[in-house]
């Protein structure tokens, strides 16, 4: 869901990215799963972590920068909250967080007032600890929560901040917060952890 978000996020706010060479979407390196396995399968070469990170992401941050567009884009998305848009389940405030996730996945400007903005709606929006149907999924999950606030609290401009790096499903800080890599949960084996977990 939250890839289908970004995907027509800005869109829906009015900024037309067709004429740029990358989109903010193209940051989440990443498919869903219906699409082709190629697809999905270039995502994971080296060649394309590559130019995720020496031109995709450089060149959306680049964007989202001129003219402080970042910056507007939040004031835009604030105008939002509180509503639903017809046919959605996805609250004008998770749509504002997903809008924020992207502007700290590439590093982007993001004022102290919009970052105390973005931390006070993540307490108004839905937090499921487990997994949620598609059709009821309009927010976050724990770990995506946690997930969400460390990157707030690690944000510096310019320095992008990669949501698919192995992240602790408690606090949600990643390898270089921590001090070393979060450890696999051993039962599950689909979640990760600060310090060792039987």
């Amino acid at each position: 869901m939250d890839l289908d978000i970004a995907c027509g996020l800005f869109d829906e706010l009015g900024v037309e990215t067709e004429e740029w060479t990358h989109r903010p979407a193209q940051t989440v390196n990443q498919t869903d799963m219906l699409a082709p396995q190629e697809s999905a399968a270039r995502y994971k070469t080296q060649g394309y972590a590559q130019e995720l990170k020496d031109e995709i992401v450089p060149y959306v941050r680049a964007k989202l920068d001129a003219d402080n567009l970042g910056e507007c884009l939040i004031a835009k998305s604030k105008t939002r909250e509180g509503k639903l848009d017809l046919g959605s389940i996805v609250s004008g405030e998770y749509k504002t967080i997903v809008l924020g996730a992207l502007l700290m996945r590439v590093g982007a400007k993001i004022n102290d007032e919009d970052r105390r903005l973005l931390r006070g709606l993540v307490s108004k929006v839905v937090c499921i600890p487990g997994i949620a149907w598609p059709l009821g999924d309009g927010g976050f999950r724990s770990p995506g929560k946690a997930q969400f606030l460390a990157a707030l609290d690690a944000y510096e401009p310019g320095k992008p901040r990669d949501f698919q790096e192995l992240s602790c499903f408690q606090c949600g800080k990643i390898e270089s917060e921590i001090g070393n890599k979060p450890l696999q949960f051993t039962k599950c084996k689909r979640a990760w952890y600060c310090n060792k977990v039987s």
